[in-house]
């Protein structure tokens, strides 16, 4: 338990989101590759959604008219709802999702960097069983070694604790496997925008038939 509490102590402590390098570029990728997916659909639900970044997007380029969403930062969805501003449609909630029993209910279910923090294959599949979704997004920093690689250490770049755990590719592809079915995977981002540790960002697009 002692990963997880790291983990959760330094989302749940965020005022806004990471300053990581090239964020910004990344974003416009998540954008062009989500939103032609998500623009045939009414409902989008973003798990550890933070400032509303990609719901703020899928509201603008997509038809989207009801945008669910929870994180565990209070800072970060106060800064979600102020740029939001009276457009209809949201709601969101303080929480974590691994002591929430709630059904994700929307067309769309979105996993965005999230499931790093998550070191439990159960703990992803009781995810997955709360997930009422036709289409399940998924983007993950992936180690490129044979095994997982989980770290548990103070960060000098972030000034803070930090845990997480990077699956590999085949890792990721198997846990999603058990609930939905893997259409595709691919590799997220240019190495020019990567991170210097050595993982790289995927893609998992997965359906229910």
């Amino acid at each position: 338990m002692e990963n997880y509490m790291v983990a959760r102590n330094f989302w749940e402590s965020r005022d806004i989101y990471p300053d990581y390098p090239n964020t910004l570029q990344r974003r416009l990728i998540d954008t062009n590759i989500i939103a032609p997916i998500a623009c045939k659909y009414g409902s989008v639900f973003d798990m550890g959604c933070g400032d509303g970044s990609m719901l703020l997007s899928l509201r603008e380029f997509t038809n989207i008219t009801v945008f669910q969403g929870c994180d565990l930062s209070q800072n970060m969805v106060n800064r979600l709802k102020s740029k939001w501003g009276s457009y209809p449609g949201l709601d969101v909630f303080i929480g974590d999702v691994l002591s929430e029993n709630r059904k994700y209910t929307a067309d769309i279910f979105l996993s965005l960097g999230v499931f790093p923090y998550i070191f439990y294959d159960e703990d992803i599949a009781g995810i997955l069983d709360r997930v009422e979704s036709e289409i399940i997004i998924v983007r993950a920093p992936c180690t490129l070694k044979k095994e997982d690689e989980t770290i548990n250490k103070y960060s000098e770049d972030l000034k803070a604790d930090y845990a997480a755990i990077y699956r590999t590719v085949d890792h990721y592809i198997e846990v999603l496997s058990s609930r939905f079915i893997v259409r595709d995977c691919f590799r997220a981002y240019p190495d020019s925008i990567e991170s210097k540790y050595g993982t790289k960002h995927f893609f998992f697009i997965c359906g229910t038939d």
